[in-house]
């Protein structure tokens, strides 16, 4: 088999599963971390993010609480409750 038909670790996360039927893209999971842990102002995040992704050691189907753990364990990332968001965002 060719080298670039074997799956990597950024294939496998193509999607990142809320339920069994409902799933996210890789890029609105990531853009969906960025909002709950308003990280919109580190530079090169979306960068940071996918590359961390790139060495995660899960096997598909990945469900988004157990990425979100070890991206937060991984990085030292924590979740801003939501009904704050909006006041840190105004805060700025």
């Amino acid at each position: 088999m060719r080298d670039d038909f074997i799956n990597n670790q950024v294939v496998s996360l193509a999607r990142v599963y809320l339920t069994k039927t409902e799933h996210y893209q890789l890029d609105c999971f990531i853009g969906q971390y960025i909002q709950t842990r308003n990280l919109r102002s580190i530079p090169n995040i979306n960068e940071i993010l996918s590359s961390t992704l790139e060495s995660y050691p899960g096997k598909p189907p990945v469900m988004v609480n157990e990425l979100n753990a070890w991206i937060d364990k991984t990085l030292g990332f924590r979740a801003a409750h939501p009904d704050f968001l909006n006041t840190l965002e105004n805060s700025r």
